[in-house]
């Protein structure tokens, strides 16, 4: 299994002095089967009067915490070790209607939470556009397993991977008209996709191992946060899916937090007084050990 060091640093810089401030973080990484953090901390400057961790609805641990001194700057960062392995995937499995009927009818009780997922939720939405969409893929009969693969294919394929072309509150209906989008967006739409048929979708927050260019050194802090799926079928558990990329998720994704969307996961959001305008600076790395 392989080993990484992770460093996740974000950086504020205001242009006038911030009396107060309170923020939420999902930066703390939750227990998963296939990944054992060997190490973690995180570091927050200046020094927060009040930390208070927490497990969501979720399983996540999300903090929040305040800082009630003046600063003309603010900064937090993780960083650890984490082991990271593979989870092989079924044979088979059923057919995405009898998936999405497990939801209605659960079974057992991983079906039941499952079907919190199945779902539209805050910035995952779905319209006759997004169903059109995969009617030829989620064909009477199929194994739900082969057209989630398919889908993962087809966004991968048919949009274009842009930085810094959307929004965080751009909506499936949106990027399914333009094309493009981030690895957020991506996320979004498969999600869409598959609850539009009924179907439970995680959104799943976390981090990638990235390769430089080929001759080229690959640079400290120039990874960034990724985001992909993973995809309930009943009887086997989750599976995660990677449509950015086109991959069935492996040893190189670093799961952080889980939930609907980018809303329930968001690695820092916050309210301050003061401040003005400010600068953002995230670096974020992640190493592995030989």
């Amino acid at each position: 299994m392989p080993v990484y060091n992770i460093s996740h640093e974000t950086v504020y810089c205001y242009s006038c002095p911030v009396a107060v401030s309170q923020h939420l973080a999902h930066l703390l990484p939750r227990p998963v089967n296939r990944q054992h953090w060997r190490k973690h901390k995180l570091e927050i400057s200046p020094t927060p009067t009040m930390v208070q961790e927490r497990t969501d609805i979720f399983g996540n641990r999300p903090i929040t915490f305040s800082i009630e001194e003046e600063h003309l700057q603010f900064s937090i960062k993780a960083s650890g070790q984490v082991e990271v392995g593979n989870e092989l995937l079924p044979e088979t499995s059923l057919s995405w209607e009898d998936a999405a009927e497990r939801l209605v009818t659960p079974q057992d009780e991983e079906d039941l939470e499952a079907a919190a997922f199945a779902f539209p939720s805050p910035m995952v939405c779905f319209d006759d556009a997004i169903s059109n969409y995969v009617s030829d893929i989620f064909t009477p009969g199929r194994p739900l397993l082969s057209a989630a693969l398919e889908l993962n294919s087809r966004i991968f394929e048919e949009f274009t991977y842009v930085p810094a072309s959307t929004r965080i509150g751009t909506m499936p209906p949106e990027i399914l008209r333009e094309r493009h989008g981030v690895c957020q967006d991506f996320a979004h739409f498969m999600a869409a996709c598959l609850r539009s048929r009924g179907l439970a979708c995680r959104y799943i927050s976390g981090y990638l191992l990235t390769k430089p260019p080929e001759g080229q050194e690959k640079l400290v802090g120039a990874d960034a946060t990724h985001a992909w799926i993973s995809v309930y079928l009943p009887s086997h558990g989750w599976v995660e899916l990677d449509p950015t990329n086109n991959l069935v998720v492996g040893d190189e994704h670093i799961i952080v937090a889980w939930g609907r969307d980018f809303s329930d996961v968001s690695p820092l959001k916050g309210v301050i007084m003061g401040g003005g305008p400010h600068t953002v600076n995230v670096a974020v790395s992640v190493e592995p050990l030989p």
